[in-house]
């Protein structure tokens, strides 16, 4: 497993759990909405990118994915590309071309 120290002291905190899981692992299904916008850093330390692209593969035609190319968990506001992705999506439900993407900003 991939991912942050804490991440795996969470995980695995709920090892041997007596309990069922209540929301176990499935196959995301989305059959009626309106394309969802993704935006995910390419180096989050929290949320694994591959996870970004496991759920967009799964809902595929119902979302897009636009990959931020720095670093960082929260991605909006981080360049005007990511700002003006979103602000264009919630303001106009405008998505962008698939294979869209946002470069790294500079860091000061």
């Amino acid at each position: 497993m991939r991912g942050s120290p804490r991440i795996h002291a969470a995980v695995a905190g709920c090892v041997g759990w007596p309990e069922e899981v209540n929301n176990p692992q499935h196959r995301l299904r989305v059959p009626e909405a309106p394309t969802i916008l993704m935006l995910h850093s390419r180096h989050d330390p929290a949320n694994n990118y591959a996870w970004a692209t496991g759920v967009h593969r799964q809902t595929r035609g119902r979302t897009v994915l636009v990959p931020y190319e720095g670093a960082g968990h929260s991605v909006y506001g981080r360049s005007d590309c990511t700002r003006d992705t979103v602000d264009d999506y919630l303001t106009d439900l405008k998505t962008p071309r698939a294979g869209s993407s946002c470069a790294a900003a500079e860091v000061n």
